[in-house]
Order: C-alpha cells, then structure tokens, then sequence
C-alpha cells in the first residue's frame, strides 16, 4: 500500500494539463468579451450575437469585396485574375507565359519552366552546408548530428549543438546545463509570463500557475476562476457548470510520462 501511495504522488507531481491552443469553437465560447477577443484564427472569426446571446463565427476575408489587386494579391487566401478579386487556393491553377503575371495572381507565385505558375519554394535546411546553416522565412535550421548536418529544428534537443542554436526557438527550449531541453512551467520567472508554455510546433499549450509563495508550476483546473479561466488556458478551456473545461475540440491531457507511471502504478499494486 504504501509503495502504491509513493507512486500514485509520483503520477501527481508528473501531471501536467495540455490542451490545443485556440482550441475552442466561437460557438463554445460563452461570455460576450471572451468571444470579441478570441484570436482564433484559421480564416474565421467569432462575433458576439446581441439577440441570440451566443457566439457565432464568419470569414474573416471575403476575396470578392477587395478592390484593389496589391492588397488582394497580398492575402493567402485571394488572388486577383481579370481584373478582380477571387478565392485563392494554389498557384498551379492558373498557366501563364509571364513570371510577373504570375506573382500579379498572387504574392507566393512564380513562373516554372512548364509555362504554369508554382510557389516560391523556400530552400531546405538540408540544402545548406553546415558552415552555412542558417535559418530560412519558414524554417529554423541547426547542425545536429554525427557528423554534424544541417537539419530543420524539429525539437529542442536538436539544438545541444551550442547555446545560440538552442535560442533560436526561445519560446519552448531553453540552455541548461550544457545543452538545450524543453522549457518547464518551473523555469518561468514571473507572474505575468506564468500562464501556459507552447510546444515546440506552437500548436499545443501545456498550462501554468503562479502560486502565493512566488513560484510558476504546472496548472490544474481548480486554479482557474470564470474571469480567467479561457485567456489564461490559450483558448483552450471556457467556464462551464461552475468550473473551467476543455473545449471539445481541445481535450486536456497528461502528458506521456503520467500514463507510465499510472501503468507503473496499477502493475505493482
């Protein structure tokens, strides 16, 4: 029993709360300022419904009413072919004999040799020497391996190389003891920042909570209230009968190392 006690405090202490960030639906929402101030982006927005008292959802850009071609050209989204302005999915819908009709469709596009337009393709980390490494538009690149290579930075591990590669991703990993790891709600200094952490890709969130004796560790959902309890989860949870809950679409779950040591736990009791 007590050995079962040790373990099952082990399993607590490894428990932390992660939930996808904007994870919530305007629809899930249900506090009128919540819904205003919810960045959920994705081409969407979320406006508050006066009459029906709910949050409701609508694009954000509508390609047809933009005017004008350098600011419709400019979006994802839109592009501008003769002479207005039309949803956008891919340059290699459109065949022309010009490079700069090409981009004039759409700021990624350029001519191919195919007489078709094609995105500007942004160079790989692996085409770079690892004298050369260095970081592209999109891509944090790092020499990492045996020998050493130039890679794309997928985790922070990757970047034990030395300590200015780890501060190329300065939002999730940080230099400790000679080499680069993931950051830890413990590592977070002061109240303001003590919120939640992102994970390396940005699109996952594990929780944070600054306790009374000044201190950040790992968030857990009775310390959140209904004023901050969906700023404070990234958008993943809202204030639902009387406690803050996990969006569907953003479901709170330990992390591996809990699901170890609860199998861990079950094995040996």
């Amino acid at each position: 029993m007590a050995r079962s006690l040790i373990l099952l405090s082990l399993l607590i202490m490894a428990y932390s709360i992660e939930v996808k960030i904007n994870g919530c639906t305007c629809d899930e929402v249900l506090k009128e300022n919540d819904c205003n101030d919810y960045p959920i982006g994705g081409g969407i927005e979320c406006d508050w419904n006066e009459e029906k008292k709910v949050c409701e959802s609508y694009p954000t850009v509508e390609c047809s009413i933009i005017t004008g071609s350098d600011t419709c050209r400019g979006l994802t989204s839109c592009g501008w072919v003769n002479g207005k302005c039309v949803d956008f999915k891919q340059c290699s819908d459109y065949q022309e004999t010009v490079d700069q009709k090409c981009n004039n469709i759409n700021h990624t596009c350029i001519l191919l040799k195919d007489d078709k337009c094609g995105k500007i393709e942004i160079p790989e980390c692996e085409s770079f020497t690892p004298e050369l490494c260095k970081n592209t538009s999109e891509k944090r690149c790092v020499q990492y391996g045996t020998p050493a290579k130039c890679v794309t930075m997928e985790k922070c591990e990757q970047g034990s190389n030395n300590q200015s590669q780890c501060n190329k991703n300065l939002i999730s990993c940080i230099w400790d003891s000679d080499k680069c790891r993931d950051k830890k709600c413990a590592d977070i200094q002061t109240k303001d920042a003590c919120k939640f952490l992102l994970s390396f890709d940005g699109q996952m969130a594990t929780l944070c909570h600054w306790t009374d004796e000044g201190k950040c560790i790992d968030g857990e959902d009775d310390h959140y209230t209904e004023e901050n309890c969906f700023g404070h989860s990234a958008y993943g949870k809202v204030w639902r009968d009387g406690k803050c809950q996990s969006c569907q679409a953003s479901p709170g779950y330990g992390k591996l190392l809990s699901l170890v040591m609860m199998l861990v736990a079950i094995i040996m009791m």
